[in-house]
């Protein structure tokens, strides 16, 4: 099922997905934007995993990357990133973003590690309802820890039963 995240009430526990927190990083959807401002100053019950995260701060890396770098792949990034005056002009706004995410946390945002036993359950995911690892990964830290409802802009979970999305373009 697939619900707009503007109505999102906070009455259930939500899981985070990587878009809603790039969004709001690069202000490119303001329903996220206030979605997680919401977070900020309200009692939702909000989730998301350390796979978020670094998903997140990948993303971040190469797009603050791309402000100094011709063509960015990933062995142009690391190359730049051996000289320590780079990486600060790369790595700030990543820094400045996890400052933003320990706030999320102190509002009582919770970050879940990643099992081992998560990638199993995930591999069976992928293959039940036609996820990408990442996403798969993802499902698999919601199952464990009981979180039905998911904030997203991926259209693919959509297909999983007993899930409820909540996307800023529904």
């Amino acid at each position: 099922m697939r619900k707009n995240l503007r109505d999102f009430e906070g009455n259930n526990a939500v899981f985070i997905d990587a878009n809603i927190f790039l969004h709001h990083a690069f202000d490119s959807n303001p329903v996220s934007v206030e979605f997680l401002s919401r977070i900020e100053t309200s009692n939702i019950k909000a989730y998301t995993s350390a796979l978020v995260l670094e998903e997140v701060s990948y993303k971040i890396m190469m797009q603050s990357a791309s402000n100094f770098l011709e063509r960015v792949t990933v062995q142009n990034v690391k190359k730049f990133l051996e000289t320590p005056k780079h990486r600060a002009k790369v790595l700030t706004p990543l820094i400045e973003y996890m400052d933003y995410i320990d706030n999320l946390q102190k509002a009582g945002m919770a970050v879940i590690d990643l099992k081992g036993s998560d990638m199993k359950q995930a591999a069976h995911q992928a293959k039940d309802n036609g996820l990408i690892t990442a996403d798969a990964a993802h499902l698999a830290v919601m199952l464990r820890k009981s979180i039905h409802h998911i904030a997203t802009e991926d259209a693919d979970f959509a297909a999983v039963p007993n899930i409820t999305v909540w996307s800023p373009s529904a």
